[in-house]
């Protein structure tokens, strides 16, 4: 009888072994996905030199950690373990805070000191930064404002400044903090860029609105929130613009299943479970017709917060045509897939109604992601001007021919003010790029 327990124990050993190992090479179960950024490590190709050196056996150990069967399945065990005995997440970019509540470690390292030091740790050096993006985003605005284009700054609100109270503790060490989302709105009073701090404005609806303005298991604006939010910087672009833009209205807030992202925190715990309890609310948009209306042209520039607007707000219904610069890179909607360097910037935005930077606190540390320099240069300066001055550039660099070109650009695009001295005195630059007469006669 023993012999026979032993006998089917290693049949079964060997059955559970094999079926790991088809796994692993066919997939033959399609598994749901693990969640969060997935760096692939490839099979190492086999040769003697490899193999003797140990590299080979080295690469091969990496390669099966992200390849072994059924790897889904068991780290969603494992961190439904951790989870359940010992309220602990596996995934070192979220906090977890008081009352399941969940929050982006850079967010969270953000709130009780700076992401300024993983800039720099210099207070002065990182003001110096922000004087000189301000001083660009109030030259752009007045430039723009000639050919009837409306551009201005959304500081977008975030939930370790809205909800701190639910932050976990924290355990330092300690540095002396500064915050972008503070400093910032100085600078823009100082100087009369136009922007709308949605901050200020939720923390004067929290407490007051019969919906959570952040969801405790997502990371962005609520789903009812960037909809009222939506509402909120419309009627702001309106006032200060002087154009007519369809309204949207929004129907009677209901609780509902979790809709995405409003658990995108919470996506990356990789659990079997959805945390409970945990209740989402959402409420229906539509636009309030009006034939008196325009449907402009609108490009957003910023981060990941207009995710949200794509499901909670009619955004066809309100723009003839709008368009997702991701940080400045990749380009979404109208076209889709393209990177903003690939566009004529100047005819980009010389083509558009408004235009729209929003960031929110954490990355309000490199607002603009290059857009300004940019647009500034190409605003007041001939193309080939610019041209002229990237091939000087180049032939200064020490790098192979076939980088000079992309690090001079670069170089000229990150800090024109260097190149072009007029654009850093005070006050409009008088120059014009005569493009710009060809592209709005067009």
């Amino acid at each position: 009888m023993k012999n026979i327990v032993t006998t089917i124990l290693c049949l079964l050993t060997m059955a559970l072994l094999f079926l790991f190992f088809v796994q692993e090479r066919t997939s033959v179960i399609k598994l749901k996905p693990l969640n969060g950024v997935y760096v692939d490590v490839p099979q190492p190709e086999f040769n003697m030199k490899s193999f003797s050196s140990g590299t080979y056996q080295a690469n091969l150990e990496k390669h099966l950690r992200y390849h072994f069967g059924f790897r889904e399945v068991l780290i969603r065990l494992y961190n439904q373990y951790a989870w359940d005995f010992f309220h602990k997440s596996m995934n070192q970019t979220i906090k977890l805070g008081r009352e399941d509540w969940i929050y982006g470690k850079r967010e969270f390292d953000n709130y009780f000191i700076s992401y300024m030091y993983n800039i720099t740790p210099d207070r002065s050096v990182m003001k110096a930064k922000f004087d000189k993006e301000a001083a660009r985003l109030y030259k752009v605005q007045r430039i723009l404002d000639e050919y009837d284009v409306f551009l201005f700054m959304t500081l977008l609100p975030g939930k370790e400044f809205v909800y701190p109270e639910y932050l976990p503790e924290f355990e330092g060490p300690m540095k002396e903090p500064f915050h972008a989302i503070e400093y910032y709105p100085e600078v823009f009073d100082s100087l009369g860029v136009r922007y709308i701090d949605v901050l200020q404005i939720f923390k004067g609806w929290k407490g007051k609105t019969d919906y959570p303005l952040y969801p405790k298991t997502g990371g962005h604006w609520s789903f009812v929130a960037s909809a009222m939010a939506f509402d909120t910087i419309i009627r702001y672009v309106e006032r200060e613009s002087g154009l007519n833009l369809r309204n949207i209205r929004i129907g009677d807030v209901h609780p509902g299943e979790t809709m995405v992202p409003d658990n995108d925190l919470e996506n990356l715990l990789n659990l079997f479970r959805p945390i409970q309890p945990n209740q989402n609310y959402y409420a229906d948009a539509q636009v309030v017709l009006d034939s008196t209306a325009s449907k402009p042209e609108f490009i957003l520039i910023g981060d990941s917060y207009f995710w949200n607007w794509t499901k909670s707000v009619p955004l066809a219904s309100v723009f003839s045509h709008y368009y997702y610069w991701y940080y400045n890179s990749t380009v979404h909607y109208n076209p889709r897939g393209k990177h903003t360097s690939e566009l004529d910037i100047l005819r980009e935005i010389l083509n558009v109604k408004i235009i729209d930077l929003s960031y929110s606190p954490v990355q309000l540390y490199v607002f603009s992601n290059g857009f300004l320099p940019k647009a500034l240069l190409y605003l007041t300066h001939e193309d080939a001007e610019i041209e002229a001055k990237i091939d000087e550039i180049a032939s200064t660099l020490d790098k192979p021919e076939e980088e000079k070109r992309k690090s001079a650009m670069d170089l000229l695009f990150s800090a024109p003010e260097d190149y072009f001295p007029d654009l850093a005195a005070d006050g409009v630059p008088s120059t014009r790029n005569s493009r710009i007469g060809e592209i709005r006669n067009h």
